[in-house]
């Protein structure tokens, strides 16, 4: 069959659910920018912090499933429009809230709305782009979501220390409300639809029985939360707070070191699985990367001396890391059949968001252990160098005990699969 030209609202489509994605993505990040202010605002502790997070993460994590499914049956046009909608009024309830529950509802909302971010670019490219060019455009959606926090990180902390960080966020509530009138004209209004698709608990279950069973993928899973986590948790909450207490540094310039390990994400993602998948070199790539990983977060964290360009080096290395968790999904993929992949995928990804999500919590929880009883001229906790290194560590400690673990699981998965065979 021959593949007829996309049309020019296909491309317009593909673009505005592009920029949706960077967008939640600035929003996943923002917290981070204004950490003292939050803390501060909302009384809150580092553990109380982290949920700003960690509830976006599992909220996210939830929804990866179901939102496959919501945009067969409803079509891409509402769901991305209606998860707009939901990014806004979080959002929005953010400025005006005044207690903590508040600012947690806040991002629960948050989470559930850009669920369905990349999922939307992903289907635009599927049934609307030629074979040869949809893998171009799904990584082309990907690289512009990580840019979005590199771009907006600076300008947002120039907004929010020249005014204050409520009209800072009133700002990104603008941005969302021009991006979901934009999207409304340019969206076409003829969607494949499938009324038939429903969300099955057993598939569900099925889906994540096959990766508990199938040794291989639980390890490629354990995986992909090994290289997610740490570009989440550095970059999306504890990162600029980090280097500006552990290195000294102007919260600006903080906020645009840290983002650089978008850079090193945006990149590496279109890059290194080509070259892994091109040369059959899915296990040796996720293997060096889980080493470079552990040496790049060694270093960051141990070495109070490292230069500005040093710190740029060793994130952006971070962030290249990072995209081996592309590697694991398509190492992934040959361990499912046509009529699993889908599901089998969403549940690993699944894995890897809520793995995040948890270490996130477990960072605040150490601050919080590790507190010295220092307090501020308003009487939020203040944190120093020392307490998050120690919580910090425990990144460290998860990446090197899960991919123990991960690759303890494959070779025992390997040795069943040959003594099957003979």
């Amino acid at each position: 069959m021959t593949e007829s030209k996309p049309s020019s609202h296909a491309y317009l489509a593909w673009a505005g659910i592009a920029f949706f994605f960077l967008y939640q993505y600035v929003l996943r990040v923002a917290p981070g920018l204004v950490e003292p202010e939050l803390r501060s605002t909302f009384f809150m502790t580092a553990n109380d912090f982290s949920t700003l997070g960690s509830y976006f993460m599992f909220f996210y994590a939830i929804m990866q499933i179901p939102c496959g499914v919501l945009i067969d049956r409803l079509g891409v046009k509402r769901v991305v429009l209606t998860s707009i909608i939901l990014c806004i009024i979080g959002n929005g309830m953010l400025i005006v809230g005044n207690s903590l529950w508040e600012a947690q509802v806040s991002r629960i909302f948050m989470g559930l709305g850009a669920a369905c971010a990349y999922v939307g670019c992903l289907k635009v490219a599927a049934d609307n782009f030629p074979s040869a060019t949809r893998g171009l455009f799904m990584g082309a959606a990907l690289t512009i979501g990580l840019f979005g926090p590199l771009i907006a990180a600076k300008p947002l902390v120039y907004l929010i220390e020249t005014t204050n960080w409520r009209y800072a966020f009133t700002v990104l509530s603008a941005a969302g409300v021009t991006l979901w009138f934009c999207l409304v004209i340019i969206m076409p209004k003829e969607e494949k639809i499938n009324k038939n698709a429903t969300l099955k608990m057993s598939d569900i279950t099925q889906s994540i029985s096959m990766v508990f069973k199938i040794r291989p993928l639980l390890a490629y899973a354990i995986m992909t939360t090994c290289f997610y986590s740490p570009l989440s948790v550095i970059a999306d909450l504890w990162g600029i707070s980090f280097l500006v207490n552990h290195f000294n540094l102007p919260r600006a310039n903080a906020a645009n070191i840290t983002m650089q390990i978008y850079v090193g994400a945006a990149v590496s993602g279109l890059i290194v699985p080509w070259l892994c998948e091109k040369y059959k070199a899915y296990n040796k790539g996720i293997f060096y990367s889980a080493v470079g990983m552990i040496l790049c977060l060694s270093t960051m964290l141990y070495n109070g001396s490292l230069s500005i360009i040093s710190l740029i080096i060793i994130l952006i290395s971070i962030g290249i890391f990072s995209s081996s968790e592309i590697l694991c999904f398509s190492a992934a993929s040959h361990y499912t059949t046509p009529e699993t992949s889908g599901t089998v995928l969403g549940v690993i990804n699944t894995f890897s968001v809520v793995g995040s999500a948890c270490i996130m919590q477990l960072v605040g929880f150490l601050l919080d252990c590790k507190w010295c009883g220092k307090l501020g001229c308003d009487g939020v906790r203040l944190y120093g160098s020392c307490e998050y290194i120690f919580a910090l560590s425990s990144i460290l400690f998860f990446v090197c005990g899960l991919s123990i673990i991960a690759f303890f699981i494959y070779r025992l998965g390997k040795q069943l699969n040959q003594e099957e065979i003979n």
